[in-house]
């Protein structure tokens, strides 16, 4: 019996060890552009991501922006002023070098909007999805473009093009 468990809980050692090992974070950045639409409003920022792939089908990153284009709707200048967001990352490999990808997660957005002399800011956080594609041209360099459709208020519409880095 005592050489059972000793067998057991070697085993679970080795499959932890063998789960683990296929677990191995490998770090990635994609650095690019978002282009943000409402049925009012279109807007850009410069996009930036952090995220780390545990293996071929499952990432999670995080991304960051800043406003870097100005809308009007009836004399009022509206400005995307900052965004995060948080996201589990599913990627469906096509061949070595093309994969689909889904992504759901929350994202936080910093508005601001003037008119003459006032000024008022604004965030909102909501639940996001999206779609997109990821090519790469050799192991560590490649490009990625996603939509991602924040859910709040009426909803925001989210183009990107990204460089990709992976380390």
């Amino acid at each position: 019996m005592r050489t059972l468990v000793i067998a057991t809980i070697a085993s679970l050692g080795l499959v932890g060890a063998a789960s683990a090992q296929e677990m191995t974070a490998k770090p990635y950045i994609n650095a690019g552009v978002t282009q943000h639409h409402t049925s009012d409003t279109d807007t850009a920022s410069v996009t930036g991501r952090f995220g780390a792939d545990f293996n071929k089908n499952f990432a999670l990153e995080a991304e960051g922006g800043f406003g870097v284009t100005n809308d009007t709707v009836l004399g009022v200048k509206l400005k995307q002023r900052g965004d995060l967001g948080a996201y589990a990352v599913g990627k469906l490999p096509i061949n070595e070098k093309f994969s689909v990808l889904g992504r759901l997660g929350y994202h936080e957005t910093w508005a601001q909007a003037k008119s003459g002399t006032t000024t008022v800011k604004d965030n909102n956080g909501s639940f996001a999805a999206g779609v997109g594609a990821q090519y790469m041209f050799d192991d560590k360099n490649g490009i990625r473009g996603d939509y991602t459709r924040f859910t709040e208020n009426d909803g925001v519409d989210n183009f990107a093009v990204a460089y990709v880095h992976k380390f």
